[in-house]
């Protein structure tokens, strides 16, 4: 602010004191409103590598794993990201959210805190502040529904609450699909075996795997799975919303969804292929026209692939590259917007099988794959609920600095 001056010398004490309270009058507006052209709030964008703390909403940051930048805490509600910097230090806000900068100009005074806007570049709409392509997610359950499962079965449905409801509080969407799929085409309870004398997991010829009707999608490796049949599984049709093989959105009751299709049961066949289910689940020849899964698929949504199995064989068809690069191939090239979760065996996670040395080999190579977007965990844990708590941080991470394009 310019300093005021009279136009002429002032000859008298009255005309001097006058300009001196006008002086103080204009000082102490400008100290009390303060002048932003003299603060540095322009917003930086922050190069990649460089770590923002999170806000004090009581978020925690991305784990080890993820990239070195962190996704600040998402306001339930309105998906905004605030990220918190001294003054005197770069600060950047993705999209139109508020940045809070803090003034430590001066010790001997409480803060004093400015809030600026940026500008939008990224193509960002609404207020989130966050890229578009983090308001859908397409998560993936492949469940092992082999005769050993029935214990990681009730641990997954058991886990899926809570992690569903931190993924609500984390990420700025609810617009999911959620799919469960088992790791065969058809179970032991053929019709051809229930004809003769079936497998103990049909529970007899007047069990509901033998009596139920069943559709051609049923029977195809990586469908969705709503007719769970069999020991141990739901032995009910699941009636989803909208009729799909997937939950979607506007499920009016989540966790008693996913729990129906998710407990696939024990009968299924004992050749466990639960890579090949996931490259089949998000095939063109499933999510296309005509398929069991179509349309569960989305271009903008971020992938999540969960698979579960503790056979320590290796009974899937593809190696982990060509699992790898069908998915890949299936988001349309782009490597950053698929997180894989893999529940295994072995000595790496501490489930050692003594008479398979190499158990879970080939799915920790094909989860190794996806970097820090790929996280293995023991299936042989009781509890699954700090594996899928410590996945949250890195589907944020992934969701917030790292949507498809």
């Amino acid at each position: 602010m310019d300093r005021l001056s009279a136009p002429g010398l002032l000859s008298s004490a009255g005309a001097r004191a006058r300009s001196r309270a006008a002086l103080l009058c204009a000082l102490t507006f400008a100290l009390a409103c303060g002048d932003s052209t003299d603060r540095d709030t322009e917003a930086a964008t922050l190069p990649t590598g460089i770590d923002s703390s999170p806000s004090s909403s009581g978020t925690d940051s991305a784990g080890s794993e993820g990239p070195s930048t962190t996704a600040g805490g998402a306001t339930e509600g309105t998906g905004g990201v605030t990220t918190s910097a001294s003054a005197t230090e770069p600060a950047t806000s993705s999209g139109t959210a508020p940045l809070t900068t803090t003034d430590d100009s001066d010790a001997s005074t409480s803060s004093t805190t400015q809030t600026t806007q940026t500008t939008d570049t990224t193509g960002n709409t609404g207020n989130t502040g966050l890229p578009d392509g983090c308001q859908q997610v397409d998560f993936v359950f492949a469940i092992d529904n082999s005769v050993s499962m029935e214990g990681e079965q009730a641990a997954l449905t058991a886990a899926f609450p809570q992690f569903i409801d931190t993924i609500k509080n984390e990420l700025p969407t609810d617009d999911y699909h959620i799919m469960v799929v088992d790791t065969d085409a058809e179970t032991r309870c053929t019709p051809a075996a229930c004809a003769g004398v079936p497998h103990e997991t049909c529970e007899g010829k007047q069990g509901y795997a033998c009596t139920a009707d069943f559709t051609d999608c049923d029977t195809v490796r990586g469908a969705g799975v709503i007719q769970p049949a069999g020991a141990f599984a739901s032995n009910q049709l699941c009636e989803l919303y909208a009729g799909n093989r997937y939950i979607v959105q506007d499920e009016p009751n989540l966790v008693d969804a996913f729990t129906c299709v998710a407990t696939v049961g024990t009968a299924g066949d004992p050749s466990e292929r639960p890579m090949d289910a996931l490259v089949e689940s998000i095939s063109p020849a499933l999510v296309g026209p005509g398929g069991c899964n179509l349309d569960f698929l989305r271009d903008d949504a971020i992938l999540v692939l969960t698979f579960i199995s503790d056979d320590p064989n290796v009974e899937d068809l593809n190696s982990a590259q060509q699992a790898y690069d069908q998915i890949i191939a299936a988001k349309g090239g782009d490597t950053d917007s698929t997180v894989v979760l893999g529940l295994i065996p072995g000595e790496t996670v501490g489930c050692p099988n003594g008479n398979k040395p190499n158990a879970g080999k080939h799915w920790e190579e094909f989860i190794g794959l996806f970097g820090e977007r790929g996280i293995m965990g023991p299936v042989c844990d009781e509890d699954f609920n700090q594996f899928f708590q410590n996945a949250v941080d890195i589907i944020a991470e992934t969701c917030t600095l790292n949507p498809p394009e």
